[in-house]
């Protein structure tokens, strides 16, 4: 096949922009003419997607690569049964635990992209992989007004509800340090979930702006560009503990901590190894604990590191030469992932799968593009919701 040195990428939020940023930067330099787009329908010649629902058949050539590192984390290992990458040619995986996650799930054929799977390590983190840290953190300070001779706790949760800031900053303002505030940044129009957990952030920016030891930072802020000047963080399920222990910095996660993208909520999916438990009730006594014995506890989150996460400020430069291959028409540098030998998928796990990229084609693609589709579907769609008790 013969490509034009021509990559679109397609996000819908900034976290995703961040993402393929190095990566975009990479490709310049080899002389890619480079677009980031929104436009999920968008037609590209070489088409880079990392959402969690994709239209890579508006690409003559497609790569995929994951959304967050703890993508899915409830349907591990198995997340390609609702997210099916054989219909992309090309994907890519962060780390160890991706890699023994596909391993456990390569012999179905929506496991395989149609030219391999290649563990390359997370991009995101390639541009801060030899910064200063000392200089970095004093910069950072004197820009946010920290203060230098004070420890720095960041805050920065998958989900913003029940007062769960308000949680953070009460317990860290009895210990003296520099409190970080990082939330995501939600959108009110994309979900019911993601409106209520925006009207959320409004609240307790509200409620803790005019508090001196807080720092609350734009949610569009890199993460990493914050992670780096924290000593620790606190989340509750978030990729950016995954984040922050690829970059040497313990990450707590609070287990009574409520995640509200089901009902009834639920606690959160947090089993890593690599990351240390507490509940909210003993947060405060937690993190001096943590501080107090911090650099014994740095040494374990290295440890983990080094074991589970490769090529940190090479990941951009690995998919560029993969890239360059398949534009080129070569055979690819690198040696592919290898899968388990070919399976049947069992009829039910298919059912499930098949009926998934249905309901998923119908809404996301037809009910969006098609405005006769629309009007048939949406009546239908909302009848059946109030006969399921949901409308």
């Amino acid at each position: 096949m013969k490509l034009k040195k021509d990559i679109t990428f397609i996000y819908s939020d900034s976290a995703e922009q961040a993402i393929y940023q190095p990566i975009a930067e990479e490709a310049k330099k080899r002389g890619y003419s480079i677009r980031l787009t929104d436009d999920k329908f968008a037609k590209a010649e070489i088409g880079f997607y990392c959402q969690h629902i994709n239209f890579p058949q508006f690409s003559k050539f497609s790569l995929v690569m994951l959304h967050d590192i703890i993508q899915q984390y409830g349907n591990w290992p198995d997340i390609w049964l609702r997210e099916p990458w054989n219909k992309y040619d090309v994907g890519f995986l962060p780390s160890n635990q991706w890699v023994e996650n596909w391993n456990q799930c390569s012999q179905w054929y929506y496991a395989n992209p149609r030219l391999g799977m290649y563990k390359v390590g997370w991009p995101k983190a390639d541009r801060y992989a030899g910064v200063d840290r000392e200089k970095y953190k004093k910069d950072f300070n004197k820009k946010y007004g920290l203060d230098d001779s004070k420890r720095t706790i960041l805050y920065a949760p998958a989900w913003e509800n029940d007062n769960k800031q308000d949680d953070f900053v009460q317990s860290m303002l009895k210990l003296g340090v520099n409190i970080l505030v990082k939330q995501a940044p939600f959108t009110p129009d994309y979900s019911e979930e993601y409106r209520a957990a925006y009207y959320a952030i409004q609240e307790m920016y509200e409620l803790h702006k005019d508090i001196p030891q807080v720092y609350i930072l734009d949610p569009k802020t890199n993460i990493f560009e914050v992670i780096l000047a924290s000593d620790v963080l606190v989340s509750e399920e978030s990729s950016t503990m995954c984040e922050a222990v690829m970059m040497g910095v313990p990450a707590v996660s609070v287990s009574n901590w409520l995640i509200p993208d089901t009902n009834p909520k639920r606690y959160p999916e947090c089993n890593y190894d690599f990351v240390f438990m507490t509940k909210k009730e003993e947060l405060t006594d937690y993190i001096a604990n943590v501080l107090k014995n911090y650099e014994s506890i740095c040494q374990e989150v290295e440890i983990y590191r080094k074991h589970a996460f490769g090529n940190i400020g090479k990941s951009a430069s690995l998919i560029m030469d993969i890239v360059d291959d398949c534009v080129e028409g070569k055979n690819i540098r690198y040696k592919p992932l290898s899968p388990k030998k070919r399976e049947r998928v069992p009829s039910n796990r298919l059912i499930f799968h098949l009926t998934e990229i249905i309901k998923r084609e119908m809404y996301y693609n037809y009910n969006q593009r098609y405005k006769l589709f629309h009007k048939i579907y949406e009546p239908i769609r909302t009848i059946k919701k109030r006969m399921e008790g949901r409308g």
